[in-house]
């Protein structure tokens, strides 16, 4: 009879440790090696973490983190499990819990927004960030993630290339050829929901150490180099230290729709844009595109809208319209891959590591899915799958 009460003792303490465990963590997992942001149809957001993305499924109401919409969205940045955002004047450093994301320190950036990022080592954070009040003033910020200070910040005065257009835009930043590279354009207003963009994009090179200015490239060939780097991936360095950035005039970041898209290269061993490469995407599918990652051995991927599938701007990102296309950066040609549609305008929706590549699609079927891209052997198949609550997955990130 003891024993047997000694036994139901035990076994209750245990179911109350499994309920208490349970009730605490809702039965989320937020120690996964990816995290997905996702926008939700009761236009909440979540972030859920798994372990893995190559099979699955997940429901966001129970395996996700909710995030408040009015503190954050799809633009915080993520390294090494912690989480960071520029909001109301503050960056501010997290980290995520079962019950959302906890702040654990903050700086003061008043009156500022980013434009772009920049990890110079696994602790050092290159942050450009404008002004609200102009967008024309850009300043850069090194700072030290892990004890969160201010390393250096200086104003860098960019020369206005025309006075109408006055407002700035920042779509890359880059350490190479021992210079900081930025690339730039400048945009003017139209009216109160449309703006333009000068025909020109600009490559601005400082001393890397300084942050001072040291000279400015134009090239005309198109415009609006990159974009704000924290929603979407546009340039990288290949195995060789070729630099390429992408051009996206199209109407959804440049709205100059007569340029091309187009891939630009800056050589391992030149610190200029080559003025005889130029890989225009637009002749190759009649479209522009938005976002482009890696995938080794001179590949990327990039994201095409389909001009034919939406009416104007006001629907772009609720149609199902991006296709994603392998390119090649020698031959410059391109491979439509064999994905259903995807919406949504900018998102960082590609991953790639160990020979894959994982695609974030929120199709016409409702479906929700990481797709999965062997780049050897070009298969393609479905991975991880979020439930219908899921309106769009806006970025997939490795937590470490």
């Amino acid at each position: 009879m003891l024993s047997n009460r000694i036994t139901l003792l035990l076994y209750l303490s245990l179911l109350y440790m499994v309920l208490s465990c349970k009730t605490e963590n809702g039965g989320r997992n937020i120690d996964g090696k990816y995290s997905l942001f996702t926008m939700n149809k009761d236009l909440g957001n979540t972030i859920i973490t798994s372990n893995t993305i190559d099979s699955g499924n997940l429901n966001i109401s129970k395996s996700g983190v909710d995030v408040p919409t009015q503190q954050f969205d799809r633009s915080i940045i993520i390294k090494d499990r912690h989480f960071y955002f520029l909001r109301a004047g503050t960056f501010r450093k997290y980290t995520l819990e079962s019950n959302g994301l906890k702040e654990i320190a903050q700086l003061a950036m008043p009156d500022q927004h980013i434009e772009n990022i920049n990890w110079l080592n696994q602790d050092t954070l290159l942050l450009f960030t404008s002004d609200n009040k102009t967008n024309r003033r850009l300043w850069a910020y090194k700072i030290a993630v892990h004890d969160f200070k201010i390393q250096q910040k200086r104003e860098i005065k960019l020369p206005t290339a025309a006075a109408d257009f006055n407002i700035l835009s920042v779509g890359f930043s880059t350490i190479h050829q021992q210079q900081l590279l930025v690339g730039y354009t400048f945009n003017k207003v139209i009216n109160e929901t449309d703006f333009t963009t000068i025909d020109t994009l600009y490559v601005a090179a400082l001393d890397q150490t300084t942050l001072k200015l040291e000279n400015i490239q134009k090239d005309t060939r198109s415009t609006y180099p990159g974009g704000v780097n924290t929603v979407q991936s546009y340039s990288f360095h290949d195995e060789n230290g070729n630099f390429y950035f992408m051009s996206c005039p199209g109407i959804a970041l440049g709205n100059s729709p007569s340029k091309p898209t187009a891939i630009f290269r800056i050589d391992s061993n030149s610190s200029h844009i080559n003025p005889t490469y130029f890989f225009n995407l637009t002749a190759n599918t009649r479209n522009h595109a938005y976002g482009m990652w890696y995938l080794g051995n001179s590949q990327a991927i990039i994201r095409s809208e389909r001009s034919d599938r939406y009416t104007d701007f006001s629907d772009h990102h609720s149609t199902y319209q991006f296709e994603y296309y392998v390119v090649d950066l020698i031959s410059g040609t391109t491979s439509k891959l064999n994905l259903p549609f995807d919406k949504g305008t900018r998102k960082e929706s590609v991953l790639v590591e160990n020979g894959k590549a994982y695609i974030a699609i929120d199709d016409v079927k409702d479906q929700h899915q990481v797709w999965v891209y062997d780049i050897k052997s070009k298969n393609i198949q479905v991975g991880l799958t979020l439930d219908q609550a899921t309106d769009f997955i806006v970025r997939i990130d490795r937590l470490h």
